[in-house]
């Protein structure tokens, strides 16, 4: 058992903290900046660094910040306040495998009441976290096309609006539903139709940037919320292109061969058609059974449903 250690040039009595070799399963000591004093065996096994990689290194290499704020944080509160601090910190062992530790950071302060050492009790729960990342993924993504389902959709949508609303930054939101769907379901077999839904959503996903939301809302209709500065008129060319990307023939391996598709899209933009997420996206369900009813193949801007003015049509209908 460590009994005491020499720390920032102080002396660690460590004798009090029993549980740091018996309990802990991985316990180090940093001094007051940051930098590793001491490990215990357990970290070395679990992480396959030895003691020349890690005592009077940083916890984390440089450029990782982003991957230790909570520690960084954590080591910020304590030394400030001289609390002990708890929560969940994300390294990489040498082999730059995932680690997630549990953290309960220990300050030690000297007679003037500086904190000059930390003494870090950790639990592997890498496992765990693996566990709630892939449940999480699963409540709000969709299985079979890979986007955000209804509730993921909706969650991050919502968010997005408010710091739209911050900024004052126009976002625009739209509805996509494939023209005949059921027809290919009843005829070619639901096989056929996830099919053609994966070719789909794989040609809008070409057509979008990686920070536009896309999610399903059901069946075969899907939503898009761009969060990218993207304005009225160029959210049109690049739905026009989605359009134009749905028609091309669509070869399906289920039933080795081709079938023609068409998508109806309904759009509305905030703060012209809605005040929040939930009015801007049914102005563009509004939309989009104008653009049905017209015959599809198209998309249709909130403005002509609520004022019936031609120029207001952002489609070629």
């Amino acid at each position: 058992m460590l009994n005491e250690l020499i720390v920032s040039g102080r002396k660690l009595e460590l004798g009090s903290v029993s549980y740091m070799e018996e309990d802990a399963f991985i316990s180090l000591v940093l001094d007051a900046q940051g930098k590793v004093s001491y490990a215990n065996p357990g970290y070395y096994a679990l992480t396959g660094y030895d003691s020349d990689d890690v005592v009077d290194a940083p916890l984390f290499q440089p450029g990782e910040e982003h991957y230790t704020s909570s520690l960084l944080v954590g080591l910020k509160v304590s030394r400030m306040t001289g609390e002990k601090w708890q929560g969940e910190v994300f390294l990489r062992k040498k082999n730059n495998e995932p680690l997630w530790l549990d953290v309960t950071l220990l300050p030690r302060c000297d007679e003037r009441g500086d904190v000059f050492a930390f003494i870090l009790v950790c639990f592997d729960i890498t496992h765990h976290v693996t566990i709630r990342e892939r449940l999480h993924y699963r409540a709000h993504n969709d299985a079979l096309t890979k986007t955000l389902n209804r509730q993921g959709y909706y969650i991050r949508s919502r968010k997005k609006f408010r710091a739209a609303q911050a900024s004052g930054a126009e976002t625009v939101v739209a509805i996509l539903d494939l023209d005949n769907f059921k027809t290919i379901n009843d005829e070619l077999g639901h096989a056929a139709g996830d099919e053609v839904l994966r070719h789909f959503i794989s040609r809008v996903k070409q057509c979008i940037s990686d920070t536009t939301l896309l999610g399903r809302l059901g069946g075969d209709e899907f939503a898009l919320t761009f969060i990218d500065g993207i304005d009225e008129h160029d959210a049109g060319l690049l739905l026009q292109r989605i359009i134009e990307q749905t028609r091309l023939p669509m070869y399906l391996q289920t039933i080795r061969h081709q079938v023609a598709l068409s998508v109806s899209i309904g759009v509305a933009t905030w703060p012209r058609h809605g005040t929040n997420f939930a009015s801007v996206l049914k102005a563009a369900d509004t939309a989009l059974y104008k653009v049905k009813a017209l015959g599809g193949d198209d998309f249709i801007n909130y403005q002509i449903v609520s004022t019936a003015d031609p120029h207001s049509i952002v489609g070629s209908v």
